[in-house]
């Protein structure tokens, strides 16, 4: 039973990561703005998170990072003292198959259809994440910064797919 458990929480914990995550990306930037003229505090948080969309993100994924190595350390913990040495590559290869289905497809999915409304509950708590993160986040994004350094491309969208919007 507590294995079972410790299961449930790390793909839970790893699910709603990935879920913010999708929804976060997914939320177009003209309705983030649209939503942002409403005045409403999870509007403008949101507004907020898409300006600089950096900080929010790295603290995600520093959530999801810490579920899915410490979740993933105590769950097998468990299934050792459980399960026994024995079937520790069966119940790996089982569990590997439960975080891609549950914690990866069907969250990312579900945050890809419905980012506005996830994006609108979780714009706030990743902007106090992100608070709390900071000299975290400030450390995973220098160390890389010798390889990802410059200017990111801007994306513009061209006269056709405007063409194509409006018919």
């Amino acid at each position: 039973m507590t294995l079972a458990i410790a299961v449930l929480i790390v793909l839970i914990c790893s699910g709603i990561c990935s879920l913010v995550e999708a929804a976060l990306f997914s939320v177009s930037q003209i309705k983030v703005r649209q939503l942002a003229e409403s005045r409403r505090p999870a509007a403008l948080a949101l507004s907020r998170v898409r300006e600089n969309m950096r900080d929010p993100i790295a603290a995600v994924v520093i959530l999801t990072n810490i579920s899915n190595i410490i979740g993933s350390i105590m769950v097998g913990g468990i299934a050792a003292e459980v399960l026994g040495s024995k079937w520790m590559g069966t119940f790996s290869g089982g569990l590997t198959f439960l975080f891609i289905i549950f914690a990866e497809i069907i969250p990312k999915t579900l945050g890809e259809r419905h980012s506005v409304g996830i994006s609108l509950c979780c714009a706030r708590p990743i902007l106090l994440v992100a608070k709390l993160l900071r000299p975290l986040i400030w450390i995973v994004q220098v160390i890389p910064s010798p390889v990802t350094k410059g200017e990111s491309s801007q994306l513009t969208t061209s006269e056709a797919e405007i063409k194509l919007l409006a018919s």
